[in-house]
């Protein structure tokens, strides 16, 4: 039986790459854990020896097939509490993420084809993000790509940080909420949302995908 740390960590090497041929630094993945990069490279040894990925000096991590497996499955478990605790339980969206991240452990294949059948076997999470076993390459842009006075709508919170998820919740941002961008800088973009302005940090604005307006 995988043990729930290993599969937190390939749950998040999956999350945070760019492709599955794209290693995911060592760097990137202490930001998302809040760890230090020891910890974190003492672990992917760890991985590395059961299997699970396979890791690039210099460049970072990348998952085995095994080792995908094991990510695309914790993600399906993931992804489906969160859209029965947003939608039958009208938990907010940042709240069912915090809550999926204990019953992803827990639930039992059976359980998880039974709890996707009830629901009509949704396809995306509330923050945008494919259930397994259906796969989608990112679409959209980042909106830390866009310049000022860019309009869209945002289609996806990818990986889904809890600090973003808090954020827009308590401004009462969902998905498909139009957005104008006022002001970039290298430090964050601050936009135009629900009659509000927003301050993003760059790391929260690197996860927030959207549809721009031709």
């Amino acid at each position: 039986m995988v043990r729930e740390r290993t599969e937190d960590y390939l749950g998040a090497i999956y999350r945070l790459r760019d492709s599955a041929t794209s290693p995911v630094p060592i760097s990137r993945l202490g930001e998302y854990f809040g760890f230090s990069v020891v910890s974190i490279h003492e672990m992917i040894q760890k991985l590395e020896k059961e299997g699970w990925v396979i890791y690039q000096p210099y460049r970072g991590v990348i998952l085995t097939e095994p080792g995908e497996t094991i990510a695309l499955a914790l993600l399906r478990r993931h992804r489906l509490w969160e859209r029965f605790l947003t939608d039958y339980l009208d938990i907010p969206w940042d709240k069912a993420h915090e809550a999926a991240e204990e019953l992803e452990h827990s639930a039992s294949e059976l359980v998880t084809d039974q709890l996707s059948h009830f629901m009509g076997d949704p396809c995306y999470c509330p923050h945008g993000g494919p259930i397994p076993p259906l796969r989608q390459e990112p679409t959209g842009y980042r909106l830390i790509e866009l310049r000022p006075q860019t309009q869209g709508e945002i289609i996806r919170i990818s990986p889904e940080l809890p600090e973003v998820l808090r954020t827009f919740q308590a401004i009462g941002v969902q998905l498909h909420t139009p957005f104008v961008v006022l002001e970039k800088t290298e430090a964050g973009v601050k936009i135009g949302i629900a009659e509000q302005e927003v301050y993003l940090s760059l790391t929260l604005a690197q996860t927030v995908w959207v549809d721009v307006k031709d």
